[in-house]
């Protein structure tokens, strides 16, 4: 006996919304390509959102709590772990995110509708700048520092300073992820190239 699982209408709704933004942008989607999508005449999706604009702005609402749900969870270290962190460890831990990110859906589809909804909705620009620059800094910036703390006393072995060792580091991968949503036939030299340039920034700051 197959079970077939039903999803919720409205649920289905917002995921081919999302699809559909995504790949097209908000305002080139109708609500009548929204209804085929979804197998749905427009006047059933009417039952659930009044129009286009409520359905996108329950999409911005559940965007970070799907992203943050999809997304590989931050790994706390200890200074011990991360005294004792190899180059291979440090590698993989970062190839890991970098992979997840690329591969997921739910995260292409959030961040390819921020990237083009950005210059059109505030609240969407605002969401865009945290999920793709704040929220990655940070991350990192905490992580090098732990590092620097754990393996160097806290300094660098070379002068320079830790905004820019952290903007050398994330800006270089996070163009290549951004070029992989936009051209996914270049994703293998991306991931080759990201795992080097990882390979290169560990021996330039850490042996």
């Amino acid at each position: 006996m197959v079970i077939i699982r039903r999803t919720n209408t409205k649920e289905r709704i917002l995921e081919e919304s999302l699809k559909l933004f995504s790949n097209f942008g908000y305002h080139a989607v109708g609500v009548e390509m929204i209804a085929a999508a979804v197998k749905v005449t427009p006047p059933s999706l009417y039952k659930h959102f009044k129009g286009k604009r409520e359905i996108l702005d329950t999409i911005i609402e559940q965007a970070e709590e799907n992203y943050d749900k999809h997304s590989l969870p931050i790994i706390n270290f200890t200074d011990e772990q991360l005294k004792n962190l190899t180059k291979e460890e440090f590698i993989k831990y970062i190839m890991d995110h970098v992979k997840n990110v690329i591969h997921d859906n739910v995260i292409k589809c959030v961040r390819k509708l921020l990237i083009l909804e950005q210059f059109r909705n505030e609240q969407i620009r605002l969401m865009y700048i945290e999920k793709t620059y704040t929220r990655a800094e940070s991350f990192i910036r905490n992580l090098l520092e732990g590092l620097l703390k754990n393996k160097h006393g806290g300094k660098c072995n070379l002068k320079a300073t830790t905004d820019h060792m952290v903007n050398m580091f994330y800006l270089p991968i996070l163009s290549l992820i951004n070029r992989c949503y936009s051209e996914p036939e270049y994703e293998k030299k991306a991931i080759e190239f990201i795992e080097n340039h990882i390979s290169i920034y560990w021996d330039t700051y850490f042996e």
